[in-house]
């Protein structure tokens, strides 16, 4: 995927193009993953087979305190990942991390206030919240792409988002859909097993490595779905274009 597809894209190209980048940068989103998320799903595996994190408080805590800084590098790097690709530049691991970290503040801040406004959307009403939601679907990739960074993000993601809620919300579902069958097969591959030491070892790797798609995934998803609001409503093709000619 490079320049020569900077143009606007029904919601079907999105899910289909998301799931090229995957496949063809599976490596380096996986190894992304593993890098910033392998030692807490490590440890959730360890916490699983042992008896789970009432045996192991402590280690319990350590594991969500690393998830949750995990969590936040994987989402920023995978941002930085997709945006490369899309703009037709060759992204490599390392800079990936270098920008991860650079930017986990932005991620922190960013989706932490969404997360809060939707949260209070959600306590007033259900359908509320939704729509909040989905207009903050883009609120991580403003906030680490744009100079505004994270304290003009919320606005600037309802901005880019307005008339498109629908669009946003139809791929939060089909992007839950597809991780929902990726876990559902693990979890039937456990449930098989369950008898089994040396199978329950494995389908705990299994659902283990399901989890570490998850962020790269919806970072595809929604870095696409970015870059194609920004050509439906600020002529971002024409922009790039104007300044590789430039160049």
């Amino acid at each position: 995927m490079g320049a020569y597809a900077l143009r606007p894209m029904s919601t079907g190209e999105i899910l289909d193009g998301a799931l090229t980048l995957l496949r063809r940068h599976f490596g380096l989103l996986c190894g992304l993953a593993i890098v910033c998320q392998g030692l807490p799903t490590a440890l959730d595996v360890y916490l699983d087979l042992t008896g789970g994190s009432a045996r192991h408080q402590g280690l319990s805590l350590l594991d969500r305190l690393l998830t949750w800084l995990g969590s936040l590098l994987v989402r920023g790097g995978t941002i930085w990942v997709v945006s490369e690709t899309y703009l037709g530049r060759a992204p490599r691991l390392r800079d990936a991390l270098r920008f991860a970290g650079d930017h986990v503040g932005q991620v922190f801040t960013a989706g932490l206030a969404s997360g809060l406004v939707t949260l209070l959307a959600t306590l007033g009403l259900v359908i509320p919240g939704i729509v909040v939601y989905c207009g903050y679907s883009v609120v991580l990739q403003v906030a680490v792409l744009e100079p505004r960074g994270s304290s003009g993000a919320l606005g600037r993601s309802w901005d880019l988002t307005k008339g498109y809620k629908w669009k946003a919300l139809g791929l939060w579902a089909v992007s839950l859909a597809l991780l929902v069958v990726l876990f559902a097969g693990t979890t039937a591959i456990g449930a098989v097993a369950e008898q089994v030491q040396a199978v329950q070892v494995t389908s705990a790797v299994l659902s283990a490595g399901a989890q570490l798609l998850i962020y790269p995934l919806i970072g595809c998803v929604f870095t696409l779905f970015y870059y194609d609001l920004r050509i439906r409503k600020e002529g971002f093709d024409l922009e790039v274009l104007s300044q590789s000619l430039s160049s």
